[in-house]
């Protein structure tokens, strides 16, 4: 079923990439697209963590549960539990609202949205529905970020209202003062900052942090290392970082030195000069990785962003009438993808994982219906 999906979102992006201008067709390619993905987070019945959100929605009276869930997911579960609804059709209702806002916010931003799914199906899907209340902060942002220059007043509401859902995201409010300095606007000397921290942070204990991270959230004190050091534990999580810092850099390179808005449709274009900068956030991430082991899920989902950038570029070189070029680009992107795929999930346990995350997508009850429903009509 997992290489199954691959092969619809591939073929739904071959037909994307040849048929672009085409509009009633491209919605249609997107809206059937959502539709596979909203069955694939609302008809979900494993994930590492669903037993845990079934249990929070069963004891959403308790009152326990204000400590350990956001307040807008703990009013959503109490307003689908006062409606009659079961888990199950609470589930549906959050897969509904996350894709109604993902899928639009890819349209609006890419030009080839079903391609960025494509990938995004590798990096990070599973991540998010595993961990469905960041994705629902995370989609809330992305769809944000339209009314950055346009209207502040909506998108820092709507930035409030993603950290209601997560409160990971309230680190984007560090990006929102990175960006004011002019170190930040240079990749060379972004980089430089960015080795020289990792330097220094491998022998700094984070112990000095304890009461920061117990005021942020008392579980973060489990990521801490019994000696206190990050050493052990810090090589790793930089090894994991390191492919997103390579395609962050590559974005960021390309930007600066190839890109131009010529054959970019302004629709498109007047989003990429802060997605570039949410690259350039992206890299940074590694340092606040150090402490809290959560923020690995930012710097996943900001690779859609790059997946849109790249998306932009495919689409102007088809413009041009490059469509060979822009292919060979498309195959790169999409094979950097899948080999951060393979290094985050697959060479660190030699594919033992792999099991995890062909059993969250295969495990569908619609899908089950389904097989089910035509086994029988064979009888």
């Amino acid at each position: 079923m997992y290489f199954f999906i691959i092969f619809i979102l591939a073929f739904f992006s071959f037909f994307e990439f040849y048929f672009n201008k085409k509009y009633a067709f491209k919605i249609l390619l997107v809206f059937l697209t959502g539709i596979l993905f909203f069955i694939l987070l609302g008809f979900n019945s494993f994930s590492p963590d669903l037993d845990l959100y079934r249990l929070h929605y069963e004891d959403i009276d308790q009152e326990y549960i204000k400590l350990i869930v956001e307040p807008l997911i703990f009013y959503l579960m109490t307003f689908s539990k006062y409606m009659g609804l079961s888990f199950e059709g609470y589930l549906l209702c959050f897969s509904f609202i996350v894709f109604s806002i993902f899928i639009y916010s890819l349209f609006k931003y890419s030009p080839l949205p079903v391609f960025v799914c494509l990938n995004f199906f590798f990096i990070p899907f599973f991540p998010d529905i595993a961990q469905i209340r960041f994705f629902l902060g995370f989609s809330v942002f992305l769809y944000a970020i339209q009314f950055f220059h346009s209207k502040k007043w909506l998108f820092y509401s709507l930035l409030i209202i993603a950290i209601l859902c997560h409160l990971s995201l309230i680190t984007i409010f560090i990006f929102l003062l990175l960006r004011k300095f002019k170190f930040f606007k240079s990749q060379k000397l972004s980089n430089i900052i960015i080795v020289s921290a990792i330097c220094l942070l491998l022998f700094v204990p984070k112990s000095i942090l304890e009461p920061v991270l117990f005021f942020l959230n008392p579980k973060y004190l489990t990521y801490i290392d019994n000696d206190g050091l990050a050493t052990g534990t810090f090589l790793g999580t930089l090894v994991l970082f390191m492919p997103f810092f390579i395609v962050n850099n590559i974005v960021i390179w390309h930007y600066n030195n190839k890109y131009s808005e010529e054959n970019v449709p302004i629709r498109y274009a007047k989003y990429v000069p802060l997605f570039v900068e949410l690259v350039q956030f992206s890299s940074f991430m590694i340092l606040l990785q150090y402490f809290i082991r959560d923020f690995s899920r930012i710097n996943q989902n900001i690779l859609i962003i790059s997946t849109i950038y790249f998306s932009i570029i495919i689409y102007s070189l088809i413009e041009e009438n490059k469509r060979q070029t822009a292919g060979i680009v498309a195959v790169l992107v999409l094979a950097s993808t899948i080999i951060n795929y393979y290094i985050q999930f697959l060479m660190v346990n030699n594919f033992v994982y792999f099991e995890l995350i062909n059993k969250t997508f295969t495990s569908n009850y619609l899908f089950d219906f389904v097989v089910n429903f035509f086994d029988f009509s064979d009888r």
